[in-house]
């Protein structure tokens, strides 16, 4: 048997961490999924890690990733398995930690993302993992500073008057419009 079979019979040890942010986010479907792709690649599940707190966090302040991170550095895990390399910050002071603490440990746990390609052992993929995880956290940030152009904008008008955090605003009903009836196109 070379070499390159016995690495394909290897059983890796694997946490699975998922992370959600938004109550219309399942992390039951998110784990699952996981399982199964792990039960698919050869990683034998040890631990499932279900976090709902914010990637804008600090890292210290994510309580579960933060054990995580220190429990992989014992050898318990060959891998850590997540859906996205999105899961794990939208916080660009954590960017630089995470990248460190991988490439620190690549022998001893490595990150596997099932929707990215990532190798921190190399300078390629630490460069493509910054890129990835620059996207990551600009989003959130860019979409902040939008809704904030448009409340301005709003309050301005006399429209928004400001509302207590975590409020659902009650839409006001639209005007019925009655629509102009077309024929069916009929496609075959």
């Amino acid at each position: 048997m070379g070499k390159l079979e016995e690495k394909e019979n290897i059983i890796t040890n694997a946490a699975i961490y998922v992370r959600v942010s938004t109550e219309e986010q399942n992390v039951e479907q998110q784990a699952n999924h996981l399982k199964e792709w792990c039960n698919r690649n050869g990683y034998k599940v040890i631990k499932i890690i279900k976090d709902t707190e914010s990637g804008r966090l600090n890292l210290i302040e994510r309580k579960k990733f933060h054990k995580l991170l220190e429990a992989s550095k014992t050898g318990i895990y060959d891998a850590i398995v997540i859906f996205n390399i999105d899961r794990l910050t939208r916080n660009w002071d954590d960017v630089t930690l995470i990248e460190r603490h991988f490439r620190e440990n690549w022998e001893t746990c490595k990150l596997k993302s099932i929707s990215d390609s990532i190798d921190l052992s190399n300078a390629s993929g630490r460069l493509l993992f910054r890129m990835k995880m620059a996207f990551s956290c600009y989003m959130p940030e860019d979409m902040r500073e939008k809704q904030r152009v448009g409340i301005d904008r709003a309050k301005a008008e006399g429209k928004y008057k400001g509302g207590k955090k975590g409020r659902k605003w009650k839409v006001k009903p639209k005007k019925k419009v009655r629509k102009r009836s077309r024929k069916k196109k009929i496609y075959g």
